[in-house]
């Protein structure tokens, strides 16, 4: 045998196979081990038991890297993100916790809340109906469908009737404790206008009506100011657009005004012309939900 061709000595190959071995022996202390059934069911349950919403999502955050598959702990992380009002977060997790438990019905509700909150009526009908399909009997779901449903004809530009109107306008979203109903009830409305115009509706007229005489004056919201933000869809070219909607915001401000008694400091006007849709325009019925009138608060 050549020199060049030689086996190592044997005391370096000796040290070679004791640093494999402790290698080997080593790694899986140094790697995040997951946790057993058990121990992330005792997880989940300290969770439970953190009042404070900050210091719940972090002690989550923890837990699903021990326990990254249970459906669960990220059902509950879910929830926390909803509560914090980080819906692209809560939204995230609760798609998670579906996929690894399909039959969770509770992540199906929480996206069926995500969907309803963020004006996705079709998606959030859709959510709660599988939800439901797994857990009939929950009340406080079938009623959010029922909501979601009625807001989804109104997106359609379908006729809702007083009674549906009242329905979305003024259900109780007990789940979400920091968005109390009547809050939730402004912040949810849409007014939609036809076509380029910025003129009320009646419809619209009607939906104010009911919203500030029994919301914007509610006892709750005292102390609260609210943007009122107008919209377009894609047609026609943006300086028009913009223009377009701050009338649109603006008519439907007056209207509270002066028809609802409503404090003029307590509404601000925005205007965003196309750049916030709703749905793609993509089509005559998007394009009539994209022409609308929404409501954030400001404090």
């Amino acid at each position: 045998m050549s020199a060049n061709t030689q086996s190592p000595p044997a005391a370096w190959q000796t040290a070679t196979l004791g640093l494999a071995l402790f290698c080997a022996l080593a790694l899986p202390a140094l790697l995040p081990l997951s946790a057993s059934a058990a121990d992330c069911k005792k997880i989940a349950e300290e969770a439970r038991r953190e009042r404070d919403l900050i210091a719940r999502r972090d002690l989550l955050a923890k837990a699903i890297k021990q326990c990254p598959k249970d459906p669960e702990i990220n059902f509950m992380q879910g929830y926390s993100f909803e509560r914090l009002r980080d819906y692209k977060e809560a939204q995230r997790y609760y798609i998670t916790a579906s996929t690894l438990d399909p039959k969770h019905a509770k992540a199906f509700f929480g996206l069926g809340d995500i969907c309803l909150v963020t004006n996705k009526a079709q998606d959030a009908v859709a959510a709660y109906e599988k939800g439901l399909a797994l857990d009939p009997g929950n009340k406080r779901a079938a009623k959010s469908l029922e909501s979601a449903r009625i807001k989804l004809k109104a997106q359609r530009g379908e006729s809702v009737s007083s009674e549906e109107a009242v329905t979305v306008l003024f259900e109780e979203k007990s789940k979400d404790r920091e968005i109390s109903p009547i809050e939730a009830t402004i912040l949810r409305l849409l007014i939609l206008f036809p076509d380029k115009s910025t003129e009320l509706p009646e419809e619209g007229a009607d939906q104010l009506s009911i919203v500030g005489a029994r919301a914007f004056t509610s006892r709750e919201l005292q102390g609260a100011v609210f943007e009122v933000v107008g919209n377009t869809d894609d047609s026609g070219n943006a300086k028009t657009n913009l223009t377009v909607s701050r009338k649109r915001a603006e008519a439907v401000r007056t209207y509270l005004i002066k028809n609802c008694n409503i404090e003029a400091k307590k509404l601000k006007v925005a205007a965003k012309g196309h750049t916030q849709p709703i749905v793609p325009n993509s089509t005559e019925q998007n394009k009539k939900i994209n022409n609308r009138v929404e409501f954030r608060r400001l404090k």
